[in-house]
């Protein structure tokens, strides 16, 4: 890559900013902060400078840029170096914060855990948790009450990804908030508000929540240390689940085992940080598609077809293959994550100087890739529309930064696809879906993942539907 350039980050276009604290107080609110600087990025361009105190970072929302940015990484761009310490300092030192050589052999470990070969293994475990939530669903249309559809669909993945992780069934749903789903909750929330804060303080100072933090994560390595020493007395009794793992606590264990190069510590590390990326994430892919698909009664119908035609008389996929055979159904989700991508922003910096939008970038230099932004520059949606996804090539598909790119694609895609499917096959295959607005418009709230505010939704039964009763034409609508 060629270090020539016309003009360094100081020409570059700025938002008006305050003598000596800059443009920090446009940034006050973090729940706004991908609008902000999406926002910025649609005014001055793709590649916008914003400076924070004496502080610039760079924001870049160029899609050839970012794809070439993540082609490149780990050896040429990582983490915030701030964000692989709050990582580190709450216990989840996986392979989301590793850099370097050290995220090449910890990748190994979680695409062990991962491999598609134990899908079919792990589609029990979803199969379970979606029958668990199609009761819960049931029950409250039956009682024509409204729901907080996210609450619903955070505990549906919460109880799949820590089964599935852990080998515990947390059973969130029929049994109602854990001590354990207390702890990863505050974790999780902890974790976005310590990434968002200008300097360290709990370094110097501890509040109340941070001390609460404090006492969660001794809980939850008490709780990963017990997890380990019964899958490896499953494992010592049952040899067999070292090819055939169950979940991926015993692959990981497994991996272990074979190469000899992997510790305790960085086993509990992966599993809990396969925890906070399979949580939220994929709760809220499914929040925002349930909006959509209240938003738009035909395609809402044309997908109760195609689930009623897959499914026949059963409720919910009896198997992997039932759940992997949706293609409007997949074709919904790419589109839901294309227009309300629930990892709107990534933090990178340079190892080395570069070259930027034709802009010389220092090594060190904040910057913050706006992915919603360059997928909507790359496809342009001014409207939802699912079908696109069924016109165009997996080559098409693949310009997507939704999973991000290059050698640090997404690991847990096929698993979120599975679970997320799984989940809206029934959904749409049992109930019919309908907005209730009277807490307010929906709105996105950024808390590090961009998350549906205000989302409450009404479900009526579903008695049948004719896949044959829905052209597509009129679906499209």
């Amino acid at each position: 890559m060629s270090l020539q350039a016309t003009r360094s980050i100081a020409d570059l276009p700025t938002p008006p900013r305050l003598p000596l604290i800059g443009n920090a107080h446009q940034l006050l609110r973090t729940s706004r902060l991908h609008l902000v600087a999406e926002e910025w990025a649609r005014r001055y361009g793709p590649i916008v400078r914003v400076d924070i105190g004496r502080r610039r970072i760079v924001g870049l929302a160029d899609p050839d840029e970012l794809h070439r940015i993540l082609r490149e990484r780990p050896d040429g761009f990582r983490r915030w170096r701030e964000q692989q310490m709050v990582l580190g300092e709450m216990g989840a030192p996986g392979v989301f914060a590793a850099e370097g050589e050290d995220w090449k052999r910890q990748r190994r470990l979680v695409i062990t855990a991962l491999n598609t070969n134990h899908l079919h293994r792990y589609f029990q475990v979803i199969r379970t948790t979606t029958e668990r939530l199609h009761t819960r669903l049931t029950d409250a249309a039956r009682a024509g009450i409204t729901l907080d559809i996210s609450q619903e669909l955070t505990s549906y993945t919460l109880d799949t990804i820590s089964w599935l992780a852990f080998g515990h069934d947390l059973n969130t749903l029929g049994r109602g908030e854990d001590e354990l789903q207390g702890h990863i909750q505050r974790l999780f929330y902890m974790l976005a508000r310590r990434l968002a804060a200008p300097v360290p303080y709990w370094r110097w100072i501890k509040l109340p929540a941070d001390r609460a933090l404090d006492r969660s994560a001794a809980a939850l390595d008490q709780a990963i240390e017990r997890f380990i020493s019964q899958a490896r007395e499953r494992m010592a009794g049952s040899p067999e689940l070292r090819e055939e793992p169950e979940n991926m606590l015993e692959a990981m264990l497994a991996a272990q085992q074979a190469e000899g190069t992997f510790s305790d510590r960085e086993i509990a590390g992966n599993v809990l940080t396969l925890m906070i990326a399979g949580e939220d994430t994929t709760a809220h892919t499914l929040g925002w598609t349930v909006w959509f698909l209240a938003s738009n009664p035909g395609a809402q119908e044309r997908l109760a077809a195609e689930a009623q035609q897959t499914l026949g008389e059963h409720l919910l996929a009896p198997d992997f293959e039932t759940a992997s055979a949706l293609p409007y159904g997949e074709a919904i989700l790419r589109e839901s994550m294309h227009l309300k991508t629930v990892g709107p922003l990534l933090t990178l910096e340079p190892l080395t100087d570069t070259t930027i939008c034709d802009t010389h970038i220092p090594a060190g230099t904040r910057l913050i890739l706006l992915l919603r932004q360059a997928n909507l520059q790359w496809r342009p949606a001014d409207r939802f529309d699912p079908d696109r996804w069924l016109r165009e090539d997996d080559a098409a598909a693949s310009k997507s930064l939704v999973f991000g790119a290059g050698p640090r694609f997404c690991p847990g895609r096929n698993l979120a696809f599975l679970e997320a499917k799984s989940a809206l096959a029934m959904i749409a295959r049992n109930f019919h879906i309908e907005l209730d607005d009277s807490a307010g418009t929906v709105g996105e709230r950024f808390n590090f993942a961009m998350i549906p505010d205000r989302l409450r939704v009404r479900l009526r039964l579903r008695e049948s539907v004719s896949p044959a009763s829905v052209p597509a034409a009129e679906a499209a609508r």
